[in-house]
């Protein structure tokens, strides 16, 4: 099993890699990027984070090199030749090369880097016993929609989370409206009902959050799309995240606060083995039932 690096139709070791110095995704954070995972050998969502990377790349006028079904197979094909069967894979798109200007050439070719690599260890306390978080302030761009490798206000947060002693971070607007955590959605469980930050400018409406808002309905959960504050949150009877690797997460703790009694909460222990359960599927949206 080798972690491999595919770089503009070559592929080699991921040590190997090589970046122009003028490449726009490294000079001006100008590029988009997905991951996505494959569980024993069967990707899930893949479908899902290539539309998604297509939206990207229309919002910020990246033209893609290939169809959504052209890297689907190219994915596919870096995944088996990688022979790791539990994979994460790193999709990123730059806008091209060129000597550092703000404005870019029209003519630009971008460039694809795709990386396979094992999913990291995930402690198993992540499921069985929460993670604790903090609150920071939301200062990131208001184009939150796109997956943007532009992700400093995001490399900052998880910094003050790690300085803190926690495992997340939340962001919270000025208004005092949770938004998402650095790398995930965050949802609410208020009165036996799943609230989440509606998928709008200010989040990145993740993957596994579209899963979960469709598991609830299969299992008589209630669920709503609407913004919710920090006192909110505090009050929850639960709180949880979600993204594409560590899936589905209770929190419980957030500033120092304890989240109801600390534990994780019945609704999310359910969606956690509602949505493992999926993925041991190879799930779709059609079979989320």
């Amino acid at each position: 099993m080798t972690e491999l690096a595919y770089l503009d139709g070559e592929i080699t070791a991921i040590k190997q890699a090589r970046v122009s110095v003028d490449d726009r995704a490294f000079l001006f954070g100008d590029g988009i990027y997905e991951v996505v995972r494959s569980y024993g050998g069967v990707f899930f969502g893949l479908e899902e984070h290539l539309a998604r990377l297509a939206r990207s790349a229309a919002a910020v006028e990246i033209r893609l090199p290939f169809s959504e079904a052209e890297f689907a197979a190219l994915v596919r094909q870096l995944r088996k030749k990688s022979e790791i069967e539990d994979a994460m894979v790193y999709i990123q798109v730059s806008r091209g090369t060129e000597p550092r200007r703000h404005i870019f050439d029209l003519n630009l070719k971008p460039h694809v880097l795709i990386v396979v690599r094992h999913v990291p260890p995930i402690p198993e306390r992540y499921w069985s016993d929460g993670i604790t978080a903090i609150t920071v302030p939301d200062i990131r761009w208001g184009m939150c929609y796109v997956k943007a490798t532009s992700l400093l206000p995001n490399v900052l947060a998880g910094h003050r989370a790690r300085q803190a002693g926690v495992d997340e971070a939340i962001f919270v607007r000025d208004d005092g409206t949770v938004t998402e955590a650095y790398a995930s959605n965050v949802f609410l469980v208020r009165d036996g009902a799943v609230l989440t930050h509606p998928a709008d400018n200010r989040i990145l409406g993740g993957i596994t959050r579209g899963f979960v808002l469709d598991l609830c309905p299969v299992l008589d959960i209630p669920c709503r799309e609407v913004m919710f504050s920090r006192e909110e949150m505090y009050t929850a009877e639960e709180v949880f995240l979600t993204n594409s690797v560590h899936e589905v997460r209770a929190v419980v703790e957030i500033d120092g606060r304890r989240i109801a009694d600390g534990r994780p909460g019945p609704v999310t222990k359910r969606l956690i083995r509602a949505y493992k359960e999926l993925t041991l599927r190879g799930g779709n949206r059609c079979c989320a039932k």
